[in-house]
């Protein structure tokens, strides 16, 4: 007999992955700075991984301009 997951807790452990995450949009709105830049510090300066063409980003990292 398997234990799998029910679709409601599956898309439970979803959404709060998701919450945890945000996109260049929304990391340039949070951090006052350009979503080109946010893309440029994807690739060295904060932590992100790239998913086709979209960034996402840790939300509970430092804001980048204050380093």
């Amino acid at each position: 007999m398997t234990n799998n997951p029910s679709n409601d807790q599956l898309q439970t452990k979803l959404d709060e992955l998701m919450s945890q995450l945000m996109t260049t949009e929304e990391a340039s709105e949070q951090w006052g700075l350009s979503q080109d830049h946010i893309k440029r510090l994807c690739d060295k300066k904060v932590v992100a991984c790239k998913r086709g063409k979209t960034w996402l980003i840790l939300k509970d990292q430092p804001n980048p301009k204050h380093d």
